[in-house]
């Protein structure tokens, strides 16, 4: 009796039976497992929510960080969550599944009114006992606003009386405000925070200019014939002192017994303000003070060195081997190989076939083999697949070891060299996963199953090509668009772009509309520029310094090293990720072109760990090690940690590939910088845990990777490099 399988869509089949029906419509299947994780998010966010929560919604909070205001807004939604005795908000309702962004206990602490911010934000604030500004949030609507400081004096927050309440109440009647009492009541609440401080009750914050939309309006004196009838009602009340028509009031002048300290306040660059108050001015400074230190190291360079550019002459050294026919024979030569990989396929594919023909027969005469394998056929199975397997590592083998080859013996020039190590480390990364899902798809026939990606199996790429199955994949036409699309993980179809972008390409996207094209090349003439004009003087200066272990002169050396290599990496990192891919992947008509990764809003140069950023900042590499180093060794038994070193010991090799091979000689500098990575990981973790900081973990990846491993490990090959050469 032949044994039943659970199929990748859920239904029952026999081993050696076909399916009673057809498979289920992709695209609904992907609609109904969207509304089942909407409907469990749903119930998590009603759980998480309704746990003592007094008010749960979105409000928009303020950002005091001075930076916010230069890249991003200074008011941003969050999800908030009120419960008796504390507040939490999130970045968004999915969020309340994770750890909050932020928590903030409401024991002894006030909601104070502050009214409309910038005419459009409806502003209340927290502060503690002192009057210091713990969190300002606001909303779209005044009622909302009432609502939520209702809901924050259930949970434990005092109500400080003000003027501004007054203020939102009117603003929620705004069928019987005028357009005057409207501009009157923002103005009257862009004094409010002084109007607090006056009477006693410091609210602890300084507002942005931005919010302050005109100067407080000033109350008539009591006397005046005109003005007792105002003190409760606020149309009319701040133009009767100023409108047109009416004589401009004089300021009272201030008598020598008025009292001036009236309220107990703190220094705006303590402690209980500095987040809060506004730094804008000092924002500006400083990078006015980066931009003339930038400038002032360009002209000292220009001096110094004089013009030292010439793109024309790196190019042809780049681009042109002279007398070495042998490295411009390597590249055809990657091609074939990369033909033979389809060739190995297909050898495989008429094995699984003779392999399935001798299964048929010997179900004719009751020899079959059982749903667990074994017999003869199971046996031949083995022995063409260790077969393969062997054609598939000589043939890979061969694209690292020609070129390697070549290069060494041939004694290449460096550019043409790295670029010919750095295309056969891709092809041989490429090879290998078409290799490994190749097999994997044979695994899948043997066992009469489907792998997800397959037609029929309800798991398909959006908006991609006509679905396939294997072996209708092993063709010539479909290894070449694996070979050309910017990913290293081969599978057998891939989401596509609706259209292709000319305009995108060529006028949109860039530099002031200049296109991408255009984009990436100015990056890579200032990388240029970088590399001849600063990193090239300092290096050769370096070399003396060393040689005498000159210890101070040294790390001056390794300093002024590291600012134009922090800024040459960062251009790296844009021309190769964000242009370079973007481009290759709208003329291929590539769907998925997240090359970095965000993870809960964490961005790879916010990376809090060394571990997170590794896991960000280079998709494709990080995707292809997952998939065909860590998880192949976890399957395998071998412990997560061990697995981990594993994929870094992998990493490590081919980054000292890649650097020592075209200087011909190998130091193990990046295969030790790369290694030493993982203690790095251990230590942001731990201090990450026992500090609860983000900020110290991103100082860390930023020292370690940019100020201080990278130049060292430039510094190290120059000196050797040069020893090694007899210069």
């Amino acid at each position: 009796m032949s044994k039943e399988r659970v199929s990748p869509w859920g239904r029952l089949t026999g081993s050696g039976s076909k399916r009673s029906s057809s498979p289920p419509n992709p695209l609904e299947a992907t609609i109904e497992s969207l509304k089942q994780e909407n409907q469990r998010l749903k119930e998590l966010i009603s759980e998480r929510t309704s746990q003592g929560a007094t008010q749960s919604g979105y409000l928009n909070k303020y950002r005091p960080h001075a930076t916010a205001s230069l890249w991003a807004h200074t008011w941003e939604p969050r999800f908030v969550v009120v419960r008796t005795g504390h507040l939490s908000y999130y970045r968004n309702e999915e969020g309340v599944q994770f750890h909050p962004r932020g928590q903030l206990d409401l024991e002894g602490t006030s909601v104070v009114a502050e009214g409309l911010k910038r005419r459009a934000f409806h502003t209340f604030q927290i502060v503690d006992s002192a009057g210091a500004t713990l969190l300002r949030l606001s909303s779209d609507s005044p009622s909302e606003a009432r609502a939520w400081m209702d809901a924050l004096e259930r949970a434990g927050c005092r109500r400080r009386s003000g003027g501004e309440e007054g203020e939102l109440a009117r603003r929620d009647s705004s069928s019987t405000v005028n357009t005057v009492g409207g501009e009157d009541s923002e103005a009257e609440s862009s004094g409010g925070a002084g109007a607090a401080a006056v009477s006693g009750k410091h609210i602890g914050y300084t507002s942005d200019t931005s919010d302050v939309q005109s100067r407080p309006p000033r109350r008539p004196p009591s006397g005046n014939g005109g003005g007792g009838g105002h003190g409760g009602h606020h149309q009319g009340s701040a133009r009767e002192g100023s409108g047109e028509g009416q004589p401009k009031r004089k300021r009272e002048a201030m008598k020598p017994s008025a009292p001036l300290h009236t309220a107990t306040k703190y220094s705006i660059m303590s402690s209980e303000r500095v987040l809060s108050s506004n730094q804008n001015g000092m924002v500006n400074l400083t990078l006015l003070v980066l931009a003339a230190a930038n400038f002032r190291l360009i002209l000292e360079n220009l001096l110094k060195y004089g013009l030292r550019f010439n793109p024309v002459t790196f190019a042809r050294r780049a681009l042109t081997p002279q007398n070495n026919p042998l490295l411009f024979l390597c590249w055809p030569t990657l091609l074939a190989l990369c033909l033979a990989a389809l060739g190995i396929e297909r050898l495989a594919l008429a094995a699984l076939r003779r392999e399935q023909a001798r299964d048929a027969a010997a179900a004719k005469k009751g020899e079959g083999r059982s749903a667990g394998g074994g017999g003869k056929s199971a046996v031949g199975a083995g022995a063409a697949e260790w077969l393969i397997l062997a054609l598939n590592v000589a043939n890979t083998s061969a694209m690292l070891a020609v070129p390697s080859a070549v290069i060494h013996y041939t004694d290449s020039e460096v550019l043409p060299g790295f670029a010919l190590t750095a295309v056969a480390i891709v092809l041989w990364m490429k090879a290998v996963s078409y290799a490994h899902c190749n097999w994997d798809l044979r695994c899948a026939r043997r066992a009469h199953e489907l792998r997800d990606g397959e037609r029929g199996s309800g798991l398909l790429p959006a908006h991609g090509d006509p679905p396939l199955r294997y072996p209708e994949n092993l063709t010539l036409g479909n290894l070449a668009y694996f070979l050309a699309v910017p990913t290293l993980c081969y599978q057998l179809t891939y989401p596509r772009s609706t259209r292709f972008r000319i305009r995108w390409l060529l006028r949109h996207g860039g530099i002031k509309g200049g296109g991408r094209v255009a984009t990436m090349l100015v990056t890579l003439t200032t990388m240029l520029f970088i590399i001849e004009q600063y990193i090239e003087p300092t290096i050769h200066n370096s070399i003396q310094p060393m040689m005498t272990m000159d210890w101070p002169r040294m790390v001056e050396r390794l300093l002024k090293l590291s600012l134009p290599n922090l800024y040459l990496w960062l251009l790296m990192f844009y021309t190769l990720f964000d242009l370079w891919l973007n481009i290759v992947a709208e003329l291929t008509g590539f769907g998925d072109r997240e090359f970095y990764k965000a993870r809960w809003g964490w961005e790879w140069w916010n990376a809090t760990t060394v571990g997170e950023y590794w896991r960000l900042w280079n998709m494709p590499v990080h995707s292809w090690m997952l998939r065909h180093v860590y998880f192949p060794c976890v399957r395998h038994k071998i412990p997560k940690f061990t697995a981990g070193l594993i994929v870094f010991f992998v990493s490590a090799v081919f980054h000292e590939i890649l650097v020592a091979l075209p200087l011909h000689m190998v130091k193990g500098w990046a295969f030790y910088g790369l290694m030493a990575q993982v203690p790095l990981m251990l230590i942001t973790e731990k201090l990450k845990q026992r500090f609860e900081s983000d900020r110290i973990g991103n100082a860390i990846f930023w020292m370690s990777f940019c100020i201080l491993g990278q130049p060292l490990s430039i510094m190290l090959y120059y000196h050797d490099w040069r020893k090694e050469h007899g210069a």
